[in-house]
């Protein structure tokens, strides 16, 4: 009996050591300059819808696997990566009740902007002389630098996503798909109940009009 007995409590054993797959990770992003906590900051989970952002304090928490890497941007900030696999290999805590703790810390990003030169203008009509005064070639040239490719992707790059701008895109598209399915105007020739109701209101018509009845309003 004892064999048995043994064959059977060793994978309960096993199974109750085993990590769960689903962890509640809960840490503090910080200032790799100062170490102040840094609020507001955008936590998404790459390749996912996942996301969350950190509060006042800079304190967040949120479910996550061994499989995702998370992206953590503010503004002001160089965006950085977060590999929770990567941690968990090296994590010295208890893993097995599926609570797992970090500290972040993200490095300020500077942006060099070109020197700006401001000119008093005190009437409309001076304004309309300088407008006037400008060189086309300076114009296009001015939005060519701003539309050129290296800075659209370096502000792809580096700006944080904004969660609230992402939960109404997606209302917006539940909204549509929800008008798409329910709300969206039929045809009555294709819907067979306006066809219906249709035959059923000529006929009713014809009737009236045949057998000369004139009290025919009824309730329903």
């Amino acid at each position: 009996m004892k064999p048995a007995f043994w064959l059977t409590f060793i994978p309960i054993v096993l199974l109750a050591q085993s990590e769960p797959t689903v962890y509640q990770l809960s840490g503090m992003i910080l200032s790799a300059t100062t170490g102040e906590p840094i609020p507001y900051v955008s936590i998404r989970v790459g390749k996912t819808r996942r996301g969350s952002i950190s509060n006042a304090d800079g304190f967040y928490s949120l479910p996550v696997i061994r499989g995702d890497t998370l992206i953590f941007s503010a503004l002001g900030y160089k965006r950085a990566r977060f590999a929770v696999s990567a941690y968990l290999n090296s994590y010295a805590g208890d893993t097995t009740q599926g609570l797992i703790y970090a500290v972040h810390y993200l490095v300020e990003d500077t942006i060099e902007l070109p020197t700006v030169r401001i000119n008093s203008i005190r009437t409309p009509e001076e304004l309309r002389t300088a407008l006037l005064n400008i060189p086309l070639e300076t114009q296009t040239q001015s939005a060519r630098d701003n539309v050129s490719p290296e800075l659209i992707a370096y502000f792809m790059q580096n700006l944080p996503a904004d969660p609230q701008e992402r939960i109404k895109i997606a209302q917006q598209r539940y909204r549509d798909l929800y008008y798409e399915r329910t709300l969206r105007p039929t045809y009555p020739v294709l819907d067979p109940i306006a066809v219906y109701r249709l035959v059923r209101y000529l006929s009713e018509k014809a009737q009236v009009k045949r057998e000369k009845i004139y009290d025919y309003w009824r309730d329903d």
